[in-house]
């Protein structure tokens, strides 16, 4: 399957008045086109800002220090290569003619991400202005569209409100036209159902699943909730202070974790049926302070099953193939890599 973004051993670090922060630490993962890669952990383990990084609006004092994040050409142009947008100034015209148009990002929060003082409609028209050269009447037409194609009402009212007068559901639907109206290859979601209540969050996910399946999109969804990943996701990557520590299809992840973390995670989601018979786990600890220089594995503080005397000195080994398709950082599975196909004769 042919790989749209490809993220490769990517380092992201914050230069504070406190000290450097490790925000990403050599993070590798691949996002098929077409497919939903969900991309889970705890808040403040790097999921955001990795794909920050990707589209290059890191913060004033975030810097990309190693890797490589390579964008496949545009109509499958193979003798062109792939862009490395890490190579490209964050502000240089070719990255923003990327933006929007390859690559477009549904923000956390559409209050904040909206601006105030400008309609919904004349912030659609501005990305749609900005790379397909319309006029005016042109590109009111294709926000009007795009409202439309996201189940906005009357579309052709709603163009001209501020996000102040429109709910939180419509305003996260006006994200999303703003998102897609240039029919980008790859739409990334960063909880794209933060602070909507439950039956809303249910038809943003049906909205965007139904869109990627009508633009042929690949989907990168960024959440913290394991409900939304088994409803959307094809592939999994758990993410744990920077590092992505176990990876694989969404069944395998939700039926046979391997990581300690990732089945921490998983036993700290209610059980329907249950009641209040069976009481929920919790993953001891907190998230490590992102200033904290931990030896070994980050997780083993706060691991159940830590090898005393090798988690807490030495770093976990790189992904191990526990078969093709799903992989784990963590020394309980050091010795269980399936063994490699025998050659063709």
């Amino acid at each position: 399957m042919q790989t749209l973004l490809e993220i490769k051993n990517l380092h992201v670090r914050f230069f504070l008045k406190e000290g450097t922060v490790s925000a990403v630490n050599g993070v590798s993962y691949d996002v098929p086109a077409q497919k939903t890669l969900g991309v889970v952990g705890e808040s403040g383990c790097g999921k955001s800002i990795t794909a920050r990084a990707a589209m290059r609006i890191l913060p004033p004092r975030g810097k990309i220090t190693a890797g490589q994040v390579l964008l496949a050409p545009r109509n499958g142009n193979a003798k062109s290569g792939p862009i490395d947008l890490t190579a490209l100034h964050p502000n240089s015209r070719e990255i923003r003619a990327i933006r929007g148009r390859d690559i477009s990002m549904i923000f956390q929060e559409p209050m904040t991400a909206l601006s105030p003082v400008h309609t919904v409609g004349n912030q659609i028209m501005e990305v749609v202005r900005l790379h397909q050269n319309a006029t005016k009447a042109e590109a009111r037409d294709v926000a009007v569209e795009s409202l439309h194609l996201v189940g906005v009402p009357i579309p052709e009212r709603r163009v001209d409100q501020y996000p102040h007068e429109l709910s939180g559901g419509l305003r996260q639907r006006c994200m999303i036209a703003m998102a897609l109206a240039c029919r980008p290859r790859l739409l990334i979601a960063d909880e794209p159902t933060t602070a909507l209540d439950v039956t809303i969050q249910s038809q943003i996910l049906n909205l965007i699943e139904r869109l990627q399946a009508e633009l042929g999109m690949a989907v990168m969804m960024i959440t913290h909730d394991l409900g939304v990943i088994a409803e959307t996701a094809d592939e999994v990557a758990v993410m744990y202070l920077g590092r992505i520590i176990e990876q694989g299809p969404t069944d395998a992840i939700f039926h046979d974790a391997k990581h300690p973390y990732t089945q921490g995670l998983l036993a700290s989601v209610p059980k329907i049926g249950k009641g209040n018979v069976a009481r929920l786990e919790s993953i001891p600890g907190t998230v490590p302070d992102p200033f904290a220089k931990l030896p070994g594995c980050p997780f083993h503080p706060r691991c159940k099953h830590r090898i005393n005397g090798t988690c807490e000195l030495a770093q976990p080994p790189a992904l191990l193939e526990l078969t093709p398709a799903h992989k784990v950082a963590c020394f309980l599975y050091a010795d269980q890599r399936e063994p490699p196909a025998p050659n063709e004769p």
